[in-house]
């Protein structure tokens, strides 16, 4: 008898334990859900094609990516350049697309026009290093939300068309930068980011 309510007891507290296990294990599981779910791109595509394109016939089809004039929003659209001979050069030609600005009047730019690339390259960790010159600070003129959206369409646009990248540091004349405008930490890296 004193066996069994010994016995009992502890079947009971493992019990108790393996459900405590199970409600801890849901719980990291939906968060990381959760996680992967708020990192996800809440994008409008424009067209049916995959995100991701190869060279063909010299051309090679990119993504770029710009703020909606409605929302706010990040929205993709596509564009063709001209194939480099290395993932380097096609790199280079997106960012001239993306700072020609949109085609569509339902976007805005988010670069600065008067941005020039100086140079542009690739680390085997999958860090694209993008040095601009000084035309991608002096041309921001809105605050937080207008940097942080000039920085992430940068982000994004090399991350989503490229699978050597995977994030970017952003440098100016050649050098790290704080900061374009203040707002948005850019000493390191940054990883694509498509809602805020």
């Amino acid at each position: 008898m004193g066996t069994c309510t010994l016995v009992c007891h502890e079947m009971k507290t493992a019990a108790i334990l393996i459900a405590v296990l199970v409600v801890i294990v849901g719980a990291i599981v939906l968060r990381g859900a959760e996680f992967v779910a708020m990192i996800r791109p809440d994008v409008q595509r424009t067209a049916s094609e995959a995100p991701r394109s190869a060279p063909e016939g010299g051309r090679r089809r990119v993504t770029l990516f710009f703020v909606s004039r409605d929302d706010h929003a990040f929205r993709e659209e596509r564009r063709e350049i001209e194939a480099g001979t290395t993932i380097t050069d096609d790199a280079k030609r997106t960012l001239v697309e993306l700072m020609k600005g949109p085609s569509g009047d339902d976007l805005s730019a988010t670069v600065p026009r008067e941005t020039k690339v100086q140079n542009l390259f690739i680390d085997s960790s999958g860090t694209a290093y993008v040095d601009f010159d000084q035309g991608i600070r002096n041309g921001l003129m809105g605050g937080a939300q207008e940097e942080l959206y000039t920085v992430f369409s940068i982000v994004n646009t090399l991350a989503s068309n490229f699978s050597q990248i995977t994030r970017v540091q952003i440098l100016i004349e050649g050098a790290e930068t704080a900061t374009l405008a203040g707002h948005v930490d850019t000493r390191t890296a940054l990883l694509p980011q498509y809602v805020f």
